[in-house]
């Protein structure tokens, strides 16, 4: 009798002593995450932004977003329709370190943010309360554009041309009726200076048209009238000049000057097709070209539309990795993307795992002989 109250005293205590071999590592939380952004303390939306930091605690970090018509909670970086208070998993490497490049000319809802403070919380995935926060001051890009010569005629040559603040890749052009009915639809690539130019010709019946310019990132697009007139007036240019503000004193408006040259020749226009080199690490990842499957890394795209393109990198257990490339004249685009592994549950010391397995094997062995 008393050798069988022993046997279950003793397996009561292997049982005790397997749990706490099991649990003891999530209970003995030691560590820090922080987080830190390279920078000057501002960018424009439609910036690339480097976020990295260390995590001490688990190997996945997660970063989350917040600040005006966010949820308190945040959401995560590339997605601000997310869920509140979930966010974007980062791998931590083996020495605790971890790094996440923003591309913001990639975000889910971006028409969301404004010229404004946000503040990015970065948290380990097992334990979010250990959790670090920076803040960077985020800049709505505007632009301005001219359209010359206007009043045009048909079959005349039409000339766009604008500059976008720093952050903009890319323009779309609607050209639409009085009645708001989509007549043409272009885009035009901005360069790293953030000047576009886009030339078209006419070929609506004579009346008044309007050019629709925007981005996603764009608060407010630009509106510009076009009238088409049965043959040559007097040229009576619109000209549209948003204010702007300064990124060091949003509040601040700042109207920026404009001048207009016009010309009855128009401005050569870029031919050709342009290209986009890509390779991964790993390699062997499937590309996508504006959705559609082109090959794997190492890949060459060639003969390009210039413009804007959506590229997509896909590979199995790896975070998909998805950009907007800009392909101008006279330039090749290269990326070389780093795939970053898809989260997995964070595993168990194996001396732990082997000491509770062995534990729980013994109280069963003990049960069996009682």
């Amino acid at each position: 009798m008393s050798i069988m109250r022993f046997n279950k005293f003793f397996s009561v205590i292997m049982l005790l002593v397997a749990a706490i071999c099991i649990i003891q590592p999530v209970l003995s939380i030691n560590g820090t995450v922080s987080i830190a952004y390279r920078g000057s303390g501002g960018s424009y939306i439609g910036d690339t932004i480097i976020f990295d930091g260390k995590n001490t605690v688990g190997n996945i970090t997660f970063i989350r977003i917040t600040g005006p018509d966010l949820p308190p909670g945040g959401v995560p970086i590339y997605d601000l329709n997310g869920n509140p208070g979930s966010g974007n998993p980062v791998e931590v490497n083996p020495d605790g370190t971890w790094r996440l490049a923003w591309y913001t000319s990639n975000i889910k809802g971006v028409e969301k943010m404004q010229t404004a403070r946000y503040y990015f919380t970065a948290a380990d995935l097992v334990h979010p309360e250990i959790s670090s926060t920076t803040s960077v001051l985020m800049k709505k890009s505007e632009f301005y554009a001219t359209l010359t010569p206007n009043p045009a005629t048909l079959n005349e040559y039409v000339s766009l041309s604008g500059s976008a603040e720093r952050g903009i890749s890319y323009v779309q052009i609607d050209i639409t009726d009085s009645a708001g009915k989509i007549l043409h639809s272009y885009s035009s690539p901005v360069s790293a200076s953030g000047y576009f130019n886009y030339g078209f010709h006419v070929d609506m019946q004579p009346g008044k048209y309007f050019l629709t310019v925007s981005n996603p990132a764009i608060n407010s697009p630009l509106k510009i009238v076009l009238t088409v007139a049965s043959s040559r007036t007097p040229l009576d240019t619109n000209i549209t000049v948003p204010a702007t503000s300064d990124i060091s004193n949003p509040s601040t408006p700042v109207t920026i000057p404009v001048s207009v040259v016009t010309t009855t020749n128009p401005p050569a226009v870029s031919s050709g097709n342009g290209s986009i080199s890509i390779t991964s690490t790993p390699p062997g990842a499937s590309v996508y070209l504006d959705s559609v499957l082109m090959g794997k890394t190492p890949v060459n795209l060639g003969n390009l539309n210039y413009g804007s393109h959506l590229i997509e990198i896909k590979s199995s257990g790896y975070q998909p990795y998805s950009l907007q490339a800009s392909v101008q004249e006279g330039s090749q685009v290269t990326l070389s993307p780093v795939l970053v592994k898809s989260p997995s549950p964070i595993p168990l010391s194996p001396v732990t795992v082997l000491v509770g397995l062995f534990m729980a094997g013994m109280v069963i062995l003990i049960r069996k002989r009682a």
